[in-house]
């Protein structure tokens, strides 16, 4: 159901996207990154003996001055709400995006420092070599230059946090406390929705712990009251699900317009090459092959970059480009071979 690492919840603290109104963060200075913006800030609360409409009524007719500039906006800290943490070695295949994610604000600069010893002529940052066995040995004969002269314990692993893509184990006791991702190939569910007002349908994968937990809560229900998932009611209405496996129709324009067309008792050869298998779904993405295709001629080389179907040797399209999830029809498929539209 999940992979094997385990990550614990942590709180970060980190600048917010674009500027916020100095007078939002009025009861919480100490969130503003600027530290000049921050002291004037405070020193109006005091001197207004902390009466936040005062101090409003105060800036509104005389902003703060920066360097001449009135400053009405600044840049803030923000708290993650669902941010998880997990430790990982010091390698070869570390990455920049790894090192900006670190929880340690310390353990950050002393890093870049030691990266600074590794840029080559064009600017290239070397992390293969920076990290690598000896570079990490490098690191750490060093590490108390590189922090401004203080001893600091040897750093062979650290702590990167990452938002929203874990789930709890449980509920009760410890499981509460620990996060996991889920593991490759539990993407089950792929929704469906049609918004009227943009006449348009709208997409999602649904998370397995979400569809297990709506489960568990409908499992007493008569089975037809039953859905897979629990539809959400923002996106539009609910047409229906598509898991790995499901076999689709996609109709003409002619056949959208009138379903009739398509008799599958007595289906043309070119019907039956628009009849296609999910195989896979990620984020609103959703992936097919042709129902001809039991098993591939030519699995996908990264070297050569080629494939029979592409990278991921599935495809969104049909064979004559039609985004497939956008038009398709669900077929219900009988034990005795009867084929049935859904939707």
């Amino acid at each position: 159901m999940h992979k094997e690492t385990v990550s614990g919840a942590v709180k970060i603290k980190k600048i917010k996207k674009g500027f916020s109104n100095i007078t939002s963060y009025l009861d919480k200075p100490d969130l503003i990154v600027d530290k000049s913006i921050k002291r004037k800030v405070k020193s109006l609360l005091t001197l207004f003996d902390n009466d936040l409409k005062k101090v409003r009524k105060y800036l509104k007719e005389s902003p703060l001055l920066i360097e001449r500039k009135e400053i009405t906006k600044t840049k803030v800290f923000e708290w993650s709400e669902n941010a998880t943490a997990t430790r990982v070695a010091l390698n070869e295949k570390f990455t920049r995006k790894q090192l900006e994610s670190i929880t340690d604000g310390g353990i950050i600069t002393i890093l870049e420092r030691h990266l600074q010893n590794y840029i080559e002529d064009d600017q290239k940052e070397r992390f293969d070599l920076a990290f690598n066995t000896d570079g990490v040995d490098a690191l750490n004969k060093n590490i108390k230059v590189l922090n401004n002269g203080k001893n600091h314990y040897p750093i062979y692993k650290v702590r990167l946090y990452e938002e929203g893509s874990k789930f709890s184990i449980g509920e009760s006791g410890a499981k509460g406390t620990k996060f996991v991702e889920a593991a490759k190939g539990t993407n089950l569910f792929f929704a469906i929705y049609y918004d009227e007002e943009k006449k348009k349908r709208v997409f999602e994968t649904i998370p397995l712990n979400e569809v297990i937990a709506h489960q568990k809560q409908t499992a007493s229900l008569p089975k037809e009251k039953r859905l897979p998932i629990q539809p959400s009611n923002i996106k539009g209405g609910f047409l229906f699900t598509l898991s790995p496996n499901d076999l689709v129709y996609v109709p003409t324009n002619e056949e959208l317009e009138n379903k009739s067309l398509v008799d599958f008792n007595n289906l043309s050869n070119k019907q039956v090459s628009r009849v296609y298998k999910m195989v896979s779904s990620t984020g609103t993405e959703c992936h097919f092959v042709n129902n001809h295709i039991a098993k591939l001629i030519k699995t996908y080389n990264s070297k050569t970059k080629t494939g029979e179907f592409g990278s991921l040797n599935k495809s969104e399209l049909s064979i004559d480009n039609i985004r497939i999830k956008e038009r398709c029809l669900k077929l219900n498929l009988s034990r005795i071979g009867n084929v049935k539209i859904l939707s």
